[in-house]
C-alpha cells in the first residue's frame, strides 16, 4: 500500500469537511451518517475515523475552518483599519460576519449548520459547551477592545467592559441566526448594518 504524503493527508481531511459540510445542510446533522459523508467525500469510512473520532469531533472540525481564522482576523486586521478607536475595532469586526453571511458560501453554511440545523442533544450535548468556548474567545478578544477604549476615555461612563462584551456577543449572535432566518428579507436583512453601527454608537461618551 503505498502511503499518503502528508499533503494529500491534509487535503483528504479537508474533502471530508467539505462534504460534511454539504451533507449536513441537506439533511441536518442528527439526520446525517459518517457513510453518507464518505460517499460524498469519495472515501472510505476507515478514512473519516482516521481523520476524526466521531460525528461531533468532524462537525466540530467543520466549524473551526471557519471561526478560528476569524477570530485571528479581528486581532491581525482590525487593529491596523482602526488604530486609535477600539469601539470601531469591534464594529468592523461585527461586519465581518455580515460580510462572511453575504459573500462567503462556506462561513454562510457552516452558520446555518451550526445554528439551524444541529440539535445539541445525545452525542452533541457536550458539543454545545465546545461551540460556546468558541464564543468565549470571541468574548475576551471583545474585552479587550472595551478595556482598551475605556483607557483611551471613548466609553461611556458606568459602562463595564466584560458585561459590554458579553452583550455584543449576545447581539451579534441575535443578528446572525435572524439574518439566517429571514430568508425573504422582510424582517433583518436590510438593516443588520444600520443595527450594528447603532449597538456600537450607544457605547460611546
Amino acid at each position: 500500500m503505498v502511503r499518503k504524503t502528508k499533503f494529500e493527508t491534509a487535503q483528504t481531511r479537508l474533502q471530508i469537511i467539505a462534504a460534511a459540510r454539504e451533507v449536513f445542510a441537506e439533511r441536518g446533522v442528527s439526520r446525517t451518517t459518517l457513510a453518507q459523508i464518505a460517499k460524498a467525500a469519495g472515501v472510505t469510512r476507515g478514512a473519516i475515523y482516521w481523520h476524526f473520532k466521531n460525528k461531533p469531533d468532524l462537525f466540530f472540525a467543520m466549524l473551526e475552518q471557519v471561526s478560528l481564522p476569524f477570530i485571528d482576523r479581528i486581532d491581525e486586521t482590525l487593529p491596523e483599519e482602526n488604530p486609535g478607536d477600539p469601539l470601531r475595532g469591534v464594529q468592523a469586526s461585527m461586519s465581518e460576519v455580515l460580510r462572511l453571511l453575504k459573500e462567503d458560501m462556506v462561513a454562510r453554511t457552516t452558520f446555518e449548520i451550526v445554528v439551524l440545523k444541529c440539535e445539541y442533544v445525545d452525542e452533541f450535548a457536550s458539543l454545545d459547551i465546545r461551540v460556546n468556548k468558541t464564543g468565549c474567545a470571541f468574548v475576551q478578544k471583545m474585552i479587550g477592545a472595551y478595556s482598551d477604549a475605556k483607557k483611551r476615555g471613548l466609553l461611556r461612563e458606568g459602562i463595564d467592559p466584560a458585561q459590554c462584551a458579553l452583550d455584543s456577543y449576545i447581539f451579534i449572535k441575535g443578528i446572525i441566526q435572524l439574518w439566517l432566518s429571514d430568508t425573504d428579507g422582510s424582517l433583518i436583512r436590510g438593516k443588520a448594518q444600520s443595527l450594528i453601527d447603532a449597538h456600537i454608537a450607544m457605547r460611546y461618551k
